[in-house]
């Protein structure tokens, strides 16, 4: 099982949104990242990299306008329209090719240029002109050749993803569940029920965020 940092960013001030009885709408915060196909093996690496991100909300979560990225030079601003939309409870598969005869036998719901993932160590970074709002830092010795690293265990307030290599068949051979559930198979949790979250503790569990994005 590898253990990877993969940091939330759940803002403090959501204490103060349910104070006032603010509550900002579910976002890019509040998704889960739930499987990287970072090495595949039945084809390239440029033809077939994907993640797939998990909307936990009872509500839709567009990315558009969002830049995807690492910390190194890959960038890729999420353009409109409804390949955009995540809706509740579905598993969004992002690749670097849609085309099943060539990607190794998946389906992409958005299809990203100008973002690759490394091997061996890389992030992926959802971020806009107010700052990241989703995470994940993979390092060295991540997954093997052809199998896809799964979420198994929900994830703690600012703590590490526990993550596990896939054990299904998909496409041409390659291992893994690109936008089904795997190991990991949350309930959603719908975002006007944000302070009953907070009240029972169940906010850091999930890692559930609010932020109100401005324009």
């Amino acid at each position: 099982m590898e253990k990877i940092n993969a940091i939330r960013l759940t803002t403090l001030a959501l204490a103060a949104s349910l104070a006032s009885g603010n509550i900002s709408a579910a976002s890019v915060s509040d998704l889960f990242i739930t499987e990287i196909m970072a090495n595949p093996a039945a084809v390239s690496d440029s033809l077939g990299e994907w993640f797939e991100l998990y909307n936990p909300t009872l509500e839709t979560i567009d990315l558009s306008g969002f830049t995807l990225s690492d910390d190194g030079s890959d960038s890729h601003v999420i353009s409109s329209g409804s390949s955009s939309i995540i809706n509740p409870g579905e598993y969004f598969v992002m690749a670097s090719n849609g085309d099943t005869t060539t990607n190794g036998g998946f389906t992409a719901d958005y299809v990203y240029s100008g973002f690759t993932l490394a091997n061996t160590a890389d992030e992926i970074v959802f971020s806009d002109t107010n700052g990241e709002w989703l995470r994940l830092n993979y390092t060295s010795g991540f997954g093997i050749a052809g199998q896809s690293m799964e979420l198994v265990t929900l994830p703690m307030f600012e703590s590490s993803y526990a993550l596990t290599d896939a054990s299904l068949t998909y496409g041409l051979g390659d291992i893994g569940t690109p936008g089904s559930a795997g190991s990991f198979t949350p309930t959603p949790v719908p975002a006007p029920a944000a302070a009953w979250l907070f009240g029972s503790g169940l906010i850091g569990l999930l890692g559930i965020g609010r932020r109100r994005k401005k324009h």
